[in-house]
This record gives structure tokens, C-alpha cells and sequence, in this order.
């Protein structure tokens, strides 16, 4: 694992300047021997597990963000690029359930943060040193999991396969970088099912975009991310999860792409893009 130690303590450093989505990515994305300063402002919303609603742990969005990223420098083909993304931040699920065998921020903490009385449980019960310890342990795991999963040159294939995390970005006209470095978000980052990834895409893109116009802001969420949460609530009942809204888990890249091709969450995509 290389400089452990660094990326331990470069992450517990940067864990409450950017929140733990903005460190993971950053240290992550250093790996590569990058640096996007505008990314990791634009992640906050995703911290708490999207907008603090305690979806899957802001450290798996943000080391999504970085590798799909890196997918993007490494594969020249779109396709190839994509599926990498996805494979590989997979991988990233995987190790994270291994550190902590559960993703989801509110479970981690066993608070809801969206309360005020939940706030007041999470710094009493010194929740967020738990979250310096566990965010010490596993980013080092992160860009080890990354840089061997990133090394695995996926298969060449005819077939387009695309990401709906992705196709959100490039509705918006965000461009093909940015719309790789969401790729892996897709089937719940990884194919694991849980909260949509296009739904996390919609709300990081609102960010980035508000970061853009209001360069001094420094606030978490910004405005406009709670209106595409309650958009996306309302359109699916308050379900979030995407094994759920899909009816089924995808085993592989070419799945998924072969559901969205074909029209799948297709009402959803639209309504994330417009937002």
C-alpha cells in the first residue's frame, strides 16, 4: 500500500476543512498525481450521504469521483473508460464494506443528521472522531483499491456502455470529462443498489455550478440541491434506492447500460438533468 501513513494523515487533516467527501477524493485524486480544487469544493452536498440524509458515506462518493477521473485520463475510449469507472469503484464498495460491512453514512453513525436532535447526538457522542478514525483507515485502502483496480484493463467490447450518473452530466452539457468522473455512480456507485447515483450526479453538478457563479461561497449545501431531493422523492415515492426503483441489482457494467439504452429510469434522468 503506498504511503500509508501520508494518506492517513493527509485525509484526518482535510476531513473538516472539506468534509469527508472532499478529502477522500483529494487524497485519492493526489495519487494520480492530480489536484482539482473545484471538485473538492463542489462535494460537499454529498457528505452525510447526499445533503446529510445518510445515503452511502460521503468517503465512497468522493473516491468514486477520483478514480472514475483517472478512468477517464487511462481509457481514450468512452466505453472502456466507463466500464473501468464503474468496475472499479465496485471494487471501492467492496473494500469500504470490509472496513466498516455497512456504506451507508446514517448507519455508520447511527444518527440522523437531518435533525436538529440528530446533529446534537452526532458531536455529543463524538461521532465525528469516529469519523476522523475510520476516515484514517480506510483512505489508505482507497487509493490502494484504485490504483490496483484502475490497472485491470477491462475487456474491448462493440457494445456502448454508458453510465445514467453520466448521462445526467452530459444532458446538462458538463462534457465528457466531467460526465467520466461521474461514470462510477451508477446502480448506486458500483451496481451495489443503493441510493441512485444519477440523483448524486444531479445534486454534485448543482454544487459544482453554484461554486462556479459564487467562487467565495463556502457553504455545504447549496442552494437549489434540497429542490432536486424533494423533485426526486416526490417522483418516486420517497424511494431512493436503486435496486429498488430499477426492481433489480446489475452484475455488470454491459447490464446496466443495456437497461438505460433501453429506456430504463429514462423519466428520472430527464428530471435530474432539468433540475
Amino acid at each position: 500500500m503506498k504511503n500509508t501513513c501520508s494518506a492517513r494523515k493527509e485525509a484526518r487533516s482535510l476531513l473538516f476543512k472539506l468534509g469527508c467527501t472532499g478529502a477522500v477524493y483529494s487524497v485519492v485524486n493526489k495519487n494520480f498525481g492530480q489536484r482539482d480544487s473545484e471538485v473538492e469544493k463542489a462535494t460537499g452536498p454529498l457528505c452525510g450521504g447526499i445533503l446529510q440524509e445518510g445515503h452511502q458515506c460521503g468517503m465512497l462518493w468522493g473516491a468514486t469521483l477520483a478514480a472514475g477521473a483517472e478512468a477517464n485520463r487511462r481509457m481514450k475510449d468512452t466505453n472502456a473508460a466507463t466500464s473501468l469507472a464503474i468496475s472499479t469503484a465496485h471494487d471501492l464498495v467492496d473494500s469500504f464494506t470490509q472496513r466498516t460491512s455497512r456504506v451507508n453514512c446514517r448507519d455508520i453513525s447511527r444518527c440522523n443528521q437531518k435533525s436538529m436532535l440528530g446533529q446534537i447526538k452526532f458531536f455529543i457522542t463524538g461521532e465525528p472522531l469516529n469519523c476522523a478514525r475510520l476516515i484514517g483507515r480506510w483512505a489508505p485502502e482507497a487509493v490502494d483499491t484504485a490504483d490496483k483496480s484502475l490497472a485491470i484493463k477491462p475487456a474491448s467490447s462493440d457494445t456502448p456502455v454508458v453510465s445514467c450518473a453520466s448521462i445526467v452530466a452530459e444532458k446538462i452539457g458538463a462534457g465528457k470529462e466531467k460526465a467520466m468522473m461521474l461514470a462510477g455512480f451508477a446502480g448506486g456507485i458500483g451496481l451495489s443498489g443503493n441510493a441512485c447515483g444519477a440523483l448524486g450526479a444531479a445534486v454534485y453538478l448543482r454544487a459544482e455550478k453554484w461554486f462556479r457563479d459564487n467562487p467565495d461561497d463556502r457553504r455545504f449545501i447549496v442552494p437549489g440541491s434540497e429542490e432536486i431531493m424533494r423533485d426526486f422523492m416526490f417522483e418516486n415515492k420517497g424511494e431512493v434506492r436503486c435496486s429498488k426503483i430499477c426492481g433489480k441489482i446489475f452484475n455488470t457494467p454491459e447490464e446496466h447500460s443495456d437497461y438505460i439504452q433501453n429506456g430504463g429510469c429514462s423519466k428520472l434522468i430527464d428530471l435530474l438533468a432539468s433540475a
